[in-house]
């Protein structure tokens, strides 16, 4: 049997606050094995990014805690590397995407300048070879006249050359594993549409495997392989991206995709809509956390937590009154 790439164990990462503890991820499992792509997908604040940065060790130490769980990567535990060791793994081995490309990158250093610092720290390039690297790096990812824009700042570019600049930078070193949290939230559908595409070529190209974090499903079906489905810091339902699309079985899953507008809706029709807001995960509900915004929900989903439960070979969720099969 092939061992996965990346096995995530019963994660947990708390933050410590004034007026309590925050599970922000709460008992999280998944694996992920080479070259495939794993789409996460949940509300705002149901975890996803947290579990993304918990992966590669970048959270604020000061606040978040390490409750519990493994990160194997390769079959090596990543939480009990130190923070040099993991300088190591970051960038080489396991690079991310953050959502807003401006923000990640130096304002007062060029994107070539950028390039080269991750070649300079991950390889054993020259300063010569990897200003080259870098040049050739801009224009695998589509930059126009790589040479000249290597010598240009972030905020002379718009914000669909700044992601592909992001990208760039995360594929230097030729990573196993590229973590991209909403990597086109803040593009316009046509620049979206080529990043996505860009993503999938290099994807090929190198043989990653992906996480890719998002809330748009039409994204999930066009570049996933499988889906999690989180909400309030755990995972819901994982399966392949069909049977989630087509087969929802947890009550959250399907209300996400009831909500999405579908091209036969009439367009005076309202759509389907998830009722309240996601919970306070600082005293998170007893049961079942979707329960109290649920309307399918039983008395025994308000006092017991519901396990998971399989509806297939790899299709996994957690519901005590799940959405009927088609």
């Amino acid at each position: 049997m092939t061992t996965p790439l990346l096995e995530v164990d019963d994660l947990q990462t708390h933050f410590h606050l004034p007026h309590g503890t925050l599970r922000a991820v709460d008992g999280v499992s998944f694996t992920l094995d080479a070259g495939r792509t794993l789409g996460i997908v949940g509300e705002s604040g149901s975890g996803k990014s947290v579990l993304a940065r918990s992966i590669i060790g970048l959270l604020p130490m000061a606040q978040a805690r390490r409750a519990g769980g493994r990160v194997l990567f390769a079959g090596r535990d990543l939480r009990q590397l130190s923070e040099s060791q993991m300088r190591q793994v970051r960038g080489r081995q396991i690079a991310m995407i953050f959502q807003d490309p401006l923000t990640s990158l130096n304002p007062v250093m060029t994107v070539g300048r950028q390039i080269v610092q991750v070649l300079r720290q991950h390889t054993d390039l020259s300063t010569a070879a990897a200003k080259t690297r870098a040049v050739e790096l801009l224009n695998e990812v589509g930059i126009p006249d790589p040479k000249q824009r290597a010598g240009e700042y972030a905020h002379r570019m718009s914000g669909g050359m700044r992601q592909r600049i992001v990208i760039a930078i995360a594929l230097a070193c030729n990573p196993r594993l590229l973590i991209a949290d909403e990597p086109t939230t803040a593009l316009d559908v046509t620049v979206q549409a080529q990043i996505l595409d860009l993503l999938r070529r290099l994807q090929d190209r190198h043989a990653m495997a992906l996480i890719l974090i998002t809330h748009n499903l039409g994204v999930v079906a066009e570049m996933c392989d499988d889906v999690a489905v989180m909400y309030a810091g755990r995972i819901v339902e994982q399966a392949p991206v069909g049977d989630i699309l087509e087969r929802p079985r947890m009550r959250y899953t399907h209300a996400l995709l009831q909500s999405v507008p579908d091209i036969d809706t009439p367009s005076h029709a309202r759509l389907p809509v998830i009722p309240g807001q996601p919970p306070n995960l600082i005293a998170p509900p007893v049961g079942c956390r979707f329960a109290p915004r649920c309307g399918f929900r039983q008395d025994r989903c308000e006092g017991e937590v519901p396990p998971q439960r399989e509806a297939g070979a790899h299709h996994r969720f957690a519901c005590f009154n799940p959405a009927p099969e088609h």
